[in-house]
């Protein structure tokens, strides 16, 4: 299978879920956003992850509340896609912004304070 129709097959399933995303009233108020999707070579699998900017909610809810829709979000994939097999759903909290904010506040802690030119 080549690298670009599993690019376009993921880009496609990005765009159908972020859709979903927004409409779905179970998830109001929570600000979701699929930072990445990986799709197996066989199509099978797609590795959806997300992240959310609700400080209250913790991640194992979120993660919960979308599998809770997984199955009929990948009936929505089957019938926007047109691909033989329409892939599995699996959601990951995307940990790369957390890493990226805590390298910066540790950044700020070690930061020399300006010299004194009196």
């Amino acid at each position: 299978m080549s690298s670009r129709r599993l690019v376009r097959v993921a880009e496609s399933i990005r765009s159908v879920l972020a859709r979903l995303i927004t409409r779905e009233r179970t998830l109001e108020g929570q600000l979701i956003t699929i930072t990445g999707v990986e799709v197996s070579p066989d199509l099978r699998h797609a590795q959806i992850f997300i992240s959310h900017l609700d400080g209250s909610t913790p991640d194992a809810q979120v993660i919960h509340s979308l599998n809770m829709l997984k199955e009929e979000w990948q009936s929505e994939l089957n019938k926007a896609l047109h691909i033989k097999y329409t892939p599995r759903l699996h959601f990951h909290v995307d940990e790369a912004q957390k890493r990226g904010d805590r390298i910066l506040q540790i950044m700020s802690e070690i930061e020399p304070p300006p010299e004194d030119k009196s």
